[in-house]
């Protein structure tokens, strides 16, 4: 059980997708460096992704101080920003710059880590959400 609290902690969450490696045609690197170069541009992916961040940043913070919100739903949007960030990005990509990424081993195996772990992750999420019990509010006197 310790594992799957790890695995699917939002930190770790978003260690793994700003270390997606992206291959360029002449320049790659991790994500984390595009998205620095996009967000002054203001492009899409990049907005995406840091609001994706701070959504789970803000989760992750709500929950450590105990406040009543429901951090579950935050964290699924968090995730969900993250991925439509990748895949906005990729889609984007009109001239196919950065498509040296789905050929090559490394960069594979760091998407497929980043999306193990957020499938991990939103499923945690949705079972925690649903298995909470609900309170009757409805009291008849």
């Amino acid at each position: 059980m310790k594992a799957l609290n790890i695995a699917t902690h939002p930190v770790l969450l978003i260690v793994s997708f700003l270390f997606i490696l992206i291959s360029g045609e002449h320049l790659g690197g991790f994500y984390a460096l595009y998205l620095l170069l996009a967000l002054p541009h203001g492009w899409l992916h990049s907005i995406l992704a840091v609001a994706g961040i701070l959504i789970l940043a803000l989760s992750f913070n709500l929950k450590k101080n105990g406040r009543v919100i429901s951090n579950n739903i935050l964290n699924i949007v968090g995730a969900i920003l993250l991925v439509l960030s990748i895949v906005v990005f990729f889609y984007a990509d009109k001239e196919g710059y950065n498509y040296g990424t789905f050929y090559q081993t490394v960069p594979i195996i760091s998407l497929v880590l980043f999306g193990s772990l957020t499938l991990l992750f939103i499923i945690k999420n949705l079972v925690q959400s649903f298995s909470k019990k609900r309170i009757d509010t409805n009291v008849s006197y």
